[in-house]
């Protein structure tokens, strides 16, 4: 036991441990575990680092690896029981979060160190306007009356992309992404010294992204604010942070500068994560995830946590770990480091993997020899009327889905998308339209076809903790499509728990987690139990709505290639919603691009990411966020935010938002139309005699 402590401190004693002035957060040897009936949790096993003024510290790593636990330990926000911070020194700004009362904890949080939370629906009060909870927190803070901190969160509102207009509304009103922008607000409000961000940007769109990752840069920068940035996303690292630290089972298993980690990543698990993103460029027909699952953290092994995982891993790999410090910056823990040959052996992996199969561009040549058209949608629109007006949120959208093809549909939050997969289904009634599924007419089904038909496609939702059943387990939400629709007939109990336990395993969830329930598990781990739930009838088509948004890197690439292999072996056919247009590069053959309920541009995924054409387009793939320190460009900078389509005028929907807007974008919708084969735009700007933006941008 002795040896373990050690060990563990040694791994972390990379981070800088200076006591000055400008130290704003001191984390020395901390463990959290949670105390269960039958077993205990390890969660974070003795980890140290402090964080300066204006620093910005990524802690990146899988689901389970510990993260959020750490986050929550520096809020002294563990619930307890079963949660316990079993040792450790937490400072904050000089004061000891661990020996405060809960008062004395009342006035730190939200003033000296405030927290942006994972899931936005379960963070927001739904009975309170995003205004009144906004304005809660500065009148508690700073002493202003009601109406002071009202008018000061409109303001916070208008920073985060949000309309004044809106501090009226309630949660239930916004978009995923909209609430985020919210409990962002919240935790900006009171201009704390230590911000602690928990995957922030997670259901915001590219644009979003990128303004709300400028915003919290540039408060950093006015206040000297530091700031602990979790997230899966190595895009979002690269564009905040300065120091990054690798986590895995309750440890910091890598730990160094930007450079240090992107330019040079050294241990086995670091260059697994990196191999397993999807990107704007490479289109290698699978990704190259991490094998295996993150361990038990009630049943750690003595030696290298990430052993049974490690492609490089030999006997010694299961004793306790070696520490190498590499230079004053950059430290890791991994037993062969100092091996003679081991970065060479390392160097070899990832060659191959460089190297490894690229998805060739074919798609001239399967426009129209890939099967038949599978889905049909024709002249959709999807209205909803309410006092302020009618809101447009899908309108006139037609494409169609060859079998055994992906359709990606990407566009900001509010932008539609969502809508159109709800339609197709007939989860929401649409206003008008045709919908044609496998020569099937769905939008003319009765109640009972539509119930027996509904085993053939099903629906990936974009929310995993709003669309599960709190009441029910794993193995009862996955089991009940089975059972509904009969789907092993006459099967016995252990046979459907059998089928449960396959899916489990294909999604990446430990069987351990059977019995469990939604509020039980993390993001990422209510979502797999989505995937497994969709796929338990064997649809023969999926709408996939934001399927990996909340999913560690190497699960995501285990599901989207989870998702191909499923789509070669069974001929399953996807409409697959997203914002993170790597995703969608990676895993589609057409794109098509919303805005406010309308195609702006459509195209086969390569021509698309090549040569776009529409502004908005252009606008989209600047803000992509590219895993590579220092390599992120200057993005588009678009006008204003996404509004409502209230009753929307007959002229171009984007128009207002244009670095390109001409008095001709007043003159009716544009025309959608085909500029080069199966490359579709709508732009009053271009046209078949005029593909390229050449005008002066206003």
């Amino acid at each position: 036991m002795n040896m373990e402590k050690e060990q563990t401190k040694s791994a972390t004693s990379v981070a800088p441990d200076q006591e000055d002035d400008d130290v704003l957060l001191s984390v020395k040897d901390l463990v959290v575990h949670y105390v269960l009936k039958d077993e205990t949790v390890e969660a974070v096993n003795g980890i140290s680092f402090t964080i300066r003024k204006g620093q910005t510290l990524g802690l990146v790593g899988e689901t389970g690896s510990g993260k959020t636990s750490t986050a929550l330990a520096i809020m002294n926000l563990i619930q307890s029981p079963p949660g316990v911070i079993e040792s450790g020194d937490i400072i904050v700004n000089g004061k000891d979060m661990l020996t405060m009362t809960s008062k004395q904890l009342e006035k730190v949080r939200g003033k000296d160190v405030s927290m942006i939370f994972q899931d936005p629906m379960t963070a927001l009060n739904p009975v309170m306007t995003v205004g009144q909870q906004i304005a809660e927190s500065i009148m508690y803070h700073e002493n202003l009356s009601a109406s002071e901190s009202l008018e000061k969160a409109v303001g916070i509102l208008e920073l985060v992309g949000i309309s004044a207009a809106r501090a009226s509304q309630f949660p239930h009103q916004f978009s995923g992404g909209m609430k985020q922008r919210v409990v962002i607000a919240i935790a900006l409000a009171c201009n704390p010294q230590i911000l602690i961000a928990d995957e922030p940007t997670t259901a915001l769109d590219v644009t979003i992204q990128a303004q709300v990752l400028d915003i919290i840069q540039e408060l950093k920068e006015k206040l000297g604010t530091a700031l602990i940035m979790i997230t899966h996303d190595l895009g979002v690292v690269a564009k905040t942070c300065n120091i990054v630290a690798v986590m895995y089972a309750g440890r910091i298993i890598e730990y160094g500068t930007l450079e240090d980690i992107f330019n040079e990543p050294l241990h086995p698990y670091t260059e697994g994560l990196f191999n397993s993103l999807p990107t704007i460029s490479d289109r290698r027909a699978e990704l190259i995830p991490i094998p295996g699952l993150t361990p038990d953290p009630t049943r750690l092994p003595p030696g290298c946590a990430f052993e049974p995982r490690c492609r490089y891993a030999v006997d010694k790999c299961k004793e306790p770990c070696t520490t190498h410090t590499v230079s004053d910056t950059h430290s890791l823990m991994c037993s062969r480091y100092d091996e003679p040959g081991f970065r060479i052996e390392m160097k070899r992996g990832e060659k191959r993997e460089e190297q490894g199969e690229r998805v060739p561009d074919v798609s001239h040549l399967l426009r129209g020899a890939a099967g038949a058209k599978f889905l049909e949608v024709r002249k959709l629109k999807k209205y909803f009327t309410y006092k302020a007006g009618t809101i447009h949120a899908v309108d006139d959208v037609t494409f169609s889905i060859n079998e055994g093809e992906t359709l990606g549909l990407v566009g900001e939050s509010g932008c539609g998308k969502t809508t159109v997969g709800r339609s197709i289904l007939r989860l929401i009634e649409p206003t008008s339209g045709e919908v044609v599924l496998n020569g099937r007419n769905i939008l003319a089904m009765g109640r009972r076809e539509l119930n027996r038909a509904r085993k053939d496609f099903q629906i990936v939702f974009q929310d995993p903790f709003s669309s599960l059943n709190p009441r029910r387990t794993v193995f009862e939400t996955i089991a009940e499509p089975i059972k509904a629709q009969n789907i092993i007939p006459g099967a016995t109990k252990a046979q459907i728990e059998h089928r449960v336990m396959e899916l489990m395993s294909t999604v990446g969830l430990a069987e351990r987690l059977i019995n469990t329930f939604p509020h039980e598990l993390d993001g990422g781990r209510r979502q797999r139990i989505g995937i497994a739930r969709a796929l338990a009838v064997e649809p023969k088509f999926i709408v996939c709505d934001e399927p990996v948004s909340a999913l560690d890197v190497s699960i995501q690439a285990q599901i989207l290639n989870l998702l191909k292999e499923l789509q070669r072996t069974r001929g399953l056919t996807f409409l697959f919603v997203t914002h993170d247009l790597a995703v969608a590069n990676h895993f589609s053959n057409d794109i098509i691009v919303m805005y406010l309920g309308q195609e702006v541009e459509k195209a086969p995924s390569d021509e698309l990411f090549a040569n776009p054409m529409h502004p908005y387009t252009k606008a989209l793939l600047s803000a992509v966020l590219v895993p590579e320190a220092g390599a992120n460009k200057e993005r588009v900078q678009l006008r204003g935010e996404l509004s409502a389509p209230y009753d929307p005028p007959d002229e171009c929907r984007f128009a207002r938002r244009c670095n390109y807007y001409t008095k001709e974008c007043d003159k009716g919708n544009p025309p959608y139309v085909e500029i080069t084969p199966d490359h579709w735009v709508a732009c009053h700007c271009i046209g078949p005699d005029r593909n390229e933006l050449e005008l002066q941008v206003h």
